[in-house]
C-alpha cells in the first residue's frame, strides 16, 4: 500500500474528527432489518456559507512586540536660544545724502547704512535652564497582561517635577514669541527709513533716465530714417530695372522692325518696282526714328539705373552706418548712464543689502519661536498633563519602570504585544508549495476558537531546508488580520491555504448524499414522520460537505444512514 503524503494525512484526519463531532452533535435514530443489521440515521441541517479546499497545516500564533520608548530629550527642550537681536536702530541712521550728486550728511550719507547693518546681529538671551529637569513616576497604571489602546495612561508622574519642565517651556514660547513680535515692529521702521533713502537716491537718477532715452530715441530714428531711405532707393532701383527692361525690349522689336524694312527696300528696284521701293523707304526711315527715338531713352534709363544703384549703395551705407551710431551710441548712452547712477547706486545696494540683513533677522527669530513651539508640541505628544499615555494598541508585556523611577531619555516604559503584527508559521513540504506564494488567502482555525474562521494571507516564504531524510520543507509565515484582540501567544490551530473555494453556497454533508449512477439523493422525514428520498443536483465539494444547487433550503433537515452489524 502506498504511503500517504503528510498533508493527505493531515486532511484525513481533520475528515475524521469532523465526522466524529458531527456524529456526537447529530440525532440519532435507529432500525432493525431482517438479515441482522441495523439501520441508523442521524440528522444534519442544510447551511449556506464558504467552501474551501486547501492545503492544511498546524501550527501557533506568534504575536510582534514593540516597545514603547520615552524619547523625549528634556536637556535638549530647555537648550534653546529664544532671544532676539538689539533693536536694529537703523531708522534715523540710514542717511540721506548721496555722495557726488550734491547731497551732504554729516554721517557718511547712505554709505553709514554699512555700519548699522553689520550691527544689526546682536548677542541673544539664552533661555537654557542652570539644571536640568527630570521626571519622576508617581504611580505605574498598568501591569503586564493588561490590554492597552493608545491614549491609555501607563504611568503618572510626580507633578512638581511636570510643572517646573512645562513652565520653562511655556516661558521659552512666551519670550521667543514676544521677541518675534519686537522684530516686526522694530523692521516696520526700519523698512520705512530704508525706502525713504533709497527713493531719495533713485530721484538723481531721473535726468539720467530722460537724457539716455533721448540720446537712444534720436540715433533710434536716425536708424529709422536711414532704413527708409534705403528702401525707397531701393524701390527707386527697382522701378527704374522694370522701365530699362520694357525699352529694352520695345528697343530690340523696333530694331527688328527697322533690319526688316531696310532688307525689303534694299531687295526692291527703284526703277521697275518704283511704288514699292518708295514705300519701303518711308517705312524704313519711319522705322529708323523710332529706333533712334527707343535707343535714347534706353540709355537715358541705363544712366538712371547706374544712378539709382549708387544710390541704393549710398544709402545701405548710410543705413548700415546708422545702425552701427545706434549699436555705439547704446554703449555711450549705457555708460553715460551708468556714470549718472554712480550717485545713487551706493543706495540701491544698501538699500538691497538692507532689507536682506533684516528679512534674514526675521527669519532667524521666526526659526528660534518654531523651535521653542515645535520642542513644546513634542513634551505634549509624550505627557499629557502628569500622564504618560500609550502610544500602541497592544496587551502589556513587561512594565519597566517602578514608582520613583526617575525618567530618562530613551528609557523603555513597556513592552506590547503589536496586534498589528500577528502571524502563524508552519512547515509545508515542496510538493504542496506549488499552489503557495506570498499573497496567497488562507483560513485559520485556532483551537480556542473552534466556530471563528480567522482570514490570512501569506506574507514570507523561507528558503528550502532539506532535512536527513532527503525531504525538503518550507516556513510558511501568514499574517493574520481582522479582529485578533482576543488572540495570544501560542495559540494552537490550524492553516489552510486557499488553491479553491466558493462562496456564499448552500452545502450539506458529503455523508448525506446518495448517488446511484447519475443520480443524486437525500433522506428526509416527511409531515408524518415518515422517511422518504429527494432528488438534489450537488456542485463543488471540499471532502467533507458539498454544495447543493438544487433540491434543498437553508435550514432544511436531512438524514445521515450508517448501517451496522450485529455481533
Amino acid at each position: 500500500m502506498k504511503a500517504l503524503k503528510p498533508t493527505q494525512k493531515k486532511i484525513i484526519v481533520a475528515i475524521a474528527a469532523a465526522l466524529c463531532i458531527a456524529l456526537a452533535a447529530g440525532i440519532i435514530y435507529g432500525a432493525v432489518s431482517g438479515s441482522g443489521t441495523e439501520v441508523t440515521y442521524r440528522e444534519t441541517v442544510v447551511e449556506s456559507g464558504d467552501l474551501v479546499v486547501g492545503i492544511t497545516e498546524s501550527g501557533s500564533v506568534d504575536i510582534g512586540t514593540v516597545e514603547q520608548v520615552f524619547e523625549l530629550d528634556m536637556s535638549a527642550l530647555q537648550r534653546v536660544d529664544t532671544g532676539s537681536t538689539e533693536s536694529s536702530q537703523t531708522g534715523n541712521d540710514f542717511g540721506g545724502g548721496m555722495p557726488g550728486m550734491g547731497g551732504t550728511s554729516s554721517s557718511g550719507g547712505a554709505l553709514n547704512m554699512f555700519d548699522q547693518i553689520f550691527g544689526m546681529a546682536g548677542g541673544g538671551n539664552s533661555a537654557q535652564s542652570d539644571t536640568d529637569s527630570s521626571l519622576t513616576v508617581a504611580e505605574v497604571c498598568v501591569s503586564v497582561g493588561q490590554q492597552v489602546s493608545q491614549g491609555d495612561v501607563l504611568y503618572e508622574l510626580e507633578e512638581e517635577s511636570v510643572l517646573e519642565l512645562e513652565e520653562q517651556l511655556e516661558s521659552n514660547v512666551e519670550k521667543a514669541q514676544a521677541d518675534l513680535e519686537a522684530v516686526y515692529a522694530d523692521q516696520t521702521l526700519s523698512r520705512q527709513t530704508a525706502q525713504y533713502t533709497y527713493e531719495s537716491s533713485i530721484a538723481y537718477g531721473d535726468y539720467a533716465d530722460t537724457e539716455y532715452n533721448a540720446a537712444v530715441g534720436q540715433l533710434q530714428e536716425n536708424v529709422e530714417d536711414a532704413e527708409q531711405a534705403f528702401k525707397q532707393a531701393q524701390a527707386t532701383l527697382e522701378d527704374y530695372k522694370q522701365q530699362l527692361e520694357e525699352i529694352t525690349a520695345a528697343y530690340e522689336d523696333a530694331a527688328q522692325v527697322l533690319a526688316n524694312c531696310i532688307w525689303s527696300r534694299d531687295n526692291t528696284d527703284k526703277w521697275s518696282d518704283t511704288y514699292n521701293y518708295v514705300y519701303y523707304f518711308k517705312l524704313a526711315q519711319s522705322a529708323q526714328s523710332t529706333a533712334d527715338s527707343l535707343e535714347q531713352s534706353k540709355e537715358r534709363l541705363e544712366e538712371n539705373v547706374e544712378q539709382a544703384q549708387t544710390n541704393v549703395e549710398t544709402a545701405a551705407q548710410a543705413y548700415a552706418a546708422a545702425k552701427r551710431e545706434l549699436d555705439q551710441g547704446l554703449l555711450t548712452a549705457q555708460e553715460t548712464l551708468s556714470l549718472r547712477q554712480l550717485a545713487y547706486d551706493t543706495a540701491q545696494e544698501t538699500y538691497d543689502i538692507a532689507l536682506a540683513y533684516l528679512e534674514d533677522e526675521a527669519k532667524e527669530q521666526e526659526a528660534v519661536y518654531a523651535e521653542t513651539l515645535e520642542k513644546w508640541e513634542e513634551y505634549s505628544s509624550h505627557i499629557n498633563g502628569t500622564a504618560i499615555c500609550a502610544q500602541y494598541d497592544g496587551i502589556i508585556t513587561s512594565v519597566d519602570l517602578e514608582e520613583g523611577d526617575t525618567i530618562q531619555t530613551n528609557d523603555t516604559l513597556v513592552t506590547l504585544y503589536d496586534l498589528a503584527d500577528v502571524t502563524i508559521t508552519v512547515t509545508v513540504a515542496e510538493e504542496d508549495m506549488t499552489d503557495i506564494a506570498v499573497g496567497t488567502a488562507a483560513n485559520v482555525s485556532l483551537t480556542a476558537y473552534p466556530d471563528t474562521i480567522f482570514q490570512a494571507e501569506v506574507s514570507e516564504i523561507s528558503d528550502a531546508v532539506t532535512d536527513s531524510d532527503g525531504n525538503v520543507t518550507y516556513e510558511v509565515t501568514a499574517a493574520i488580520g481582522g479582529d485578533v484582540s482576543g488572540l495570544f501567544q501560542g495559540m494552537t490551530g490550524d492553516i489552510t491555504f486557499i488553491t479553491k473555494e466558493t462562496r456564499n453556497v448552500l452545502y450539506v454533508s458529503n455523508r448525506a448524499v446518495i448517488r446511484e449512477g447519475t443520480r443524486s439523493y437525500v433522506k428526509v422525514k416527511n409531515e408524518d414522520g415518515e422517511i422518504e428520498e429527494r432528488e438534489i443536483t450537488t456542485g463543488f465539494s471540499d471532502g467533507v460537505n458539498v454544495e447543493i444547487v438544487e433540491g434543498l433550503s437553508e435550514g432544511d433537515v436531512v438524514l445521515i444512514e450508517s448501517v451496522v452489524s450485529e455481533t
